[in-house]
């Protein structure tokens, strides 16, 4: 019998460790999955003999990973990256952080932990991060960041120098292709109310209150997901009036968020029902886990795309074929909380308080782009009044010309 979406068929190769994923165009895209390892879309067909050989190596990289990791050598790379993950910095980041740079230690050690520290020169790493740049650029830099990360204590050892000189002097960031596109578009406000409103149309009240939050809030991912009912909390303003506001240690930052909330953000909580101890919940009306939201975000985004409501792109897949995908992500909405304050006027220190930020940087930017927007309205201003003033003359010209 049949199963996983696999059909009986003589030529047919039963696979393990094959997650099936069906995408709302009605593409099933494989991936690799065991444990808490997660690869893919595989390229293969699913259920052929090639798919059979990639699963293999998959299992055969892990492998070895698992080898390497469990045993680096002393004065290695691997011996490097294995002490990293249990320093007092790695430590210090946010939860989310610490499992996407594991990852990226985890390969790490695969693919270089024999290395000898001595071994490590400058075009050694140039020649790591061209290789890198294959996935992209910020696979590259992420891999570039964690590495140069776990090998400064041996550059920057005195008494012991391994490493000579720093071979990260000088050595530039992989730059963004010009034809990327913005990696986190910001969302119009008449996109946020769209996928509101189908969230809600499809009874998934707490993914309309988590986009609310990211938009409205100006909540990071990992806020969103575990920000609890109790972070609202009544308070008393300036005059002495009633007010609720948002209090909570944010998760990516560990920074106190008190902010009064957005009238915005109260009505979409105000017409969804309380489901959980967190004020966004899944479908079935748990905390949302931070992959579960990422997808269920994404097949909302991809079916309004497709049925023309909200901006769309056309993405090639595996196979070569042509869909029609939604580019914003969670992300574009922080983006687009901070040009509205930008555009109302805030400060770069508003801002940061706002949006929970520990520099006044990406405030800078968020000035920027409303400067520009509003510049290129200007710009726009000056054009219609040149072409409603042409438009009266010529209608004067045929009035008197009559």
């Amino acid at each position: 019998m049949a199963q996983d979406g696999v059909k009986d068929d003589p030529e047919t190769v039963r696979v393990p460790f094959v997650q099936r994923v069906r995408k709302p165009n009605g593409d099933v895209h494989l991936y690799f999955r065991r444990g808490a390892f997660r690869e893919g879309p595989l390229k293969s067909p699913d259920g052929s003999p090639e798919l059979k050989a990639e699963i293999d190596a998959i299992l055969e990289r892990v492998r070895k990973a698992s080898d390497a990791i469990a045993r680096p050598a002393a004065g290695t790379v691997g011996g490097m990256l294995k002490a990293y993950n249990k320093s007092a910095e790695f430590l210090s980041l946010a939860r989310i952080t610490q499992r996407g740079y594991q990852d990226y230690i985890d390969e790490l050690i695969a693919d270089t932990g024999d290395l000898l520290l001595s071994e490590v020169t400058r075009s050694w790493v140039i020649g790591m991060r061209d290789a890198w740049a294959l996935r992209g650029h910020n696979a590259a830099n992420k891999r570039m960041q964690v590495l140069k990360n776990a090998l400064m204590p041996a550059i920057e050892d005195d008494t012991d120098q391994r490493i000579q000189g720093d071979p990260f002097h000088k050595v530039r960031k992989v730059r963004r292709p010009h034809d990327a596109g913005e990696a986190h578009p910001a969302w119009e406000l008449a996109e946020v109310e769209i996928a509101i409103e189908e969230a809600i149309r499809r009874d998934q009240p707490g993914l309309a209150r988590a986009i609310a939050l990211g938009r409205y809030g100006g909540f990071r991912r990992g806020t969103i997901v575990s920000i609890p009912l109790n972070a609202r909390t009544l308070g008393r303003d300036g005059r002495g009036e009633p007010e609720t506001r948002l209090v909570w240690i944010t998760s990516k930052r560990q920074v106190l968020s008190d902010k009064r909330e957005d009238a915005r953000l109260a009505a979409v909580i105000a017409r969804t029902p309380n489901r959980a101890l967190t004020i966004a919940y899944n479908k079935r009306g748990d905390p949302f886990s931070v992959r579960q939201f990422d997808q269920a975000l994404e097949r909302l985004l991809d079916r309004l795309a497709a049925d023309g409501k909200i901006r769309a792109t056309i993405k090639r897949t595996s196979d070569g074929r042509d869909v029609v995908v939604c580019p914003l992500t969670i992300h574009g909405l922080r983006h687009a909380r901070g040009v509205e304050l930008a555009e109302a006027g805030a400060s770069d220190a508003e801002i940061m308080a706002q949006l929970e930020h520990a520099s006044d940087a990406a405030a800078k930017i968020y000035r920027r782009q409303a400067q520009r927007r509003k510049m290129a309205d200007a710009g726009q201003d000056r054009i219609d009044n040149v072409v409603k003033l042409k438009a009266r003359q010529a209608a004067r010209k045929a009035r008197n010309g009559a």
